[in-house]
């Protein structure tokens, strides 16, 4: 951890010198040597990204300045920043907000008097300023707010303050969030007591609490921690009831309701059955009958020899379609056990189902019926705690009025 800047006495008018570094293992600090030029201001903002720790604007000597510096904790050394973009005015007083490569801007006094409301982007890659058209009511100027980075959604405004032209200073109290995503201001939803109003304190968010410590006003220093619940939207309903029955509004209906079962949707997809093509038949060949008359020996020799091989050849034929035909009838049995075992499958799949089914719209039931017995007890017992609390306020109106007698009586004696 780092430290630096700030001043011991009210009348300063540059920050004190050096960089002390805080072991967080061994709990001890050390004065680290640095080199280069640092900046000597005050009331300016600092942001660290990555190795690199990020200083701009503040007040030096009286003068308000728009100066950014870069501190390495690698190298130790301190390089001023030349920025392009829209680089804001000189200020002080504003505030830093880092999110990923992004440094988030806003609020503080300008050159001019001017309390900013402003947002900048400073992108620490490409060392470019962009300021944005941010929607929603806008928060108004104010100088030592915090603003407070969740994660890489929402960056959150508390407290700070601002001066009118006539001299009157007004402290802040409101919360507001900027959304990174829609560049809108909104209105958060919190549970829990807001701090009173202040400024120069200091906020982190955990486990999706805001917590603000310390801080000051016209009368006093700040030592306190305060923390409240940021509230998911869909969170709002359930915790707004809740909110509502501890103020005491009595606009939530206490009766009870009987738990809803689910509705499940049990249906079973049924797949294609895979496409067979049947085994190719060839076609029988037809020999036609040839009758042959000649009255050469030769030609009736030759056509003797070709009638024997041709009837060889039909032999093969037969044999082929005979090995076709029973691979065809062998195909068909196979055809008929596949369809049979699948249809098996299936059968049992749809058993599965419907236990599933059963089992699932008993077990849902079950909980329900439970879930409605602890609703039950819970009514009775809240109807209990209202009767007894009726109870205490007509005790305590009789106490009362016992009181008021003694008192009258002890009156009377007194003038007696």
């Amino acid at each position: 951890m780092y430290l630096f800047g700030g001043r011991c006495n009210d009348n300063a008018d540059e920050c004190l010198p050096g960089i002390y570094l805080f072991d967080l293992g061994t709990l001890t600090w050390e004065q680290i040597k640095t080199y280069g030029s640092a900046p000597k201001t005050l009331h300016h903002s600092v942001a660290a990204v990555g190795e690199n720790i990020f200083v701009f604007g503040g007040c030096c000597h009286g003068t308000i300045v728009d100066n950014l510096f870069m501190f390495n904790t690698v190298s130790e050394s301190w390089v001023p920043i030349k920025t392009s973009g829209s680089v804001p005015v000189a200020r002080m007083g504003h505030k830093f907000a880092a999110v990923g490569e992004y440094i988030y801007m806003f609020g503080g006094l300008s050159v001019d008097g001017i309390y900013c409301n402003d947002i900048y982007m400073l992108d620490t890659a490409s060392l470019t300023w962009k300021c944005f058209e941010v929607k929603g009511e806008k928060p108004s100027g104010r100088t030592y707010p915090s603003f407070t980075a969740h994660h890489d959604k929402d960056i959150y405004l508390f407290g700070g303050l601002h001066e009118s032209n006539n001299g009157t200073i007004m402290l802040k109290d409101d919360l507001m969030k900027l959304s990174l995503a829609k560049m809108k201001w909104k209105m958060p939803l919190y549970f829990g007591i807001p701090p009173s109003c202040r400024y120069k304190h200091t906020a982190f968010i955990l486990h999706n609490q805001l917590f603000i410590f310390g801080g000051r006003n016209e009368e006093c220093d700040f030592n306190d921690v305060m923390g409240m619940k940021l509230i998911n939207p869909s969170d709002r309903q359930p915790i707004m009831k809740d909110i509502l029955l501890e103020c005491g509004i009595q606009g939530i209906s206490n009766g009870f309701t009987p738990t809803k079962i689910p509705k499940v949707k049990y249906h079973l997809t049924i797949p294609h059955l895979p496409r067979i093509s049947s085994p190719v038949i060839l076609p029988e060949v037809k020999v036609q009958d040839q009758s042959y008359t000649s009255i050469h020996k030769e030609a009736m020799e030759k056509i003797t020899s070709a009638l024997v091989l041709l009837e060889s050849e039909f032999k093969k034929i037969d044999l082929e379609k005979a090995k076709l035909a029973h691979a065809q009838s062998a195909f068909q049995l196979e055809k008929e056990e596949f369809t049979k075992q699948y249809k098996a499958q299936q059968q049992e799949f749809q058993n599965l189902l419907e236990k599933h089914k059963t089992q699932n719209e008993a077990w849902l039931k079950a909980r329900a019926d439970e879930n409605d017995r602890e609703r039950k007890e819970i009514c009775k017992l809240r109807e209990e705690i209202f009767f007894e609390q009726k109870k205490l306020k007509e005790e305590q109106q009789i106490v009362e009025k016992r009181n008021q007698q003694l008192i009258s009586i002890m009156q009377q004696f007194k003038g007696i």
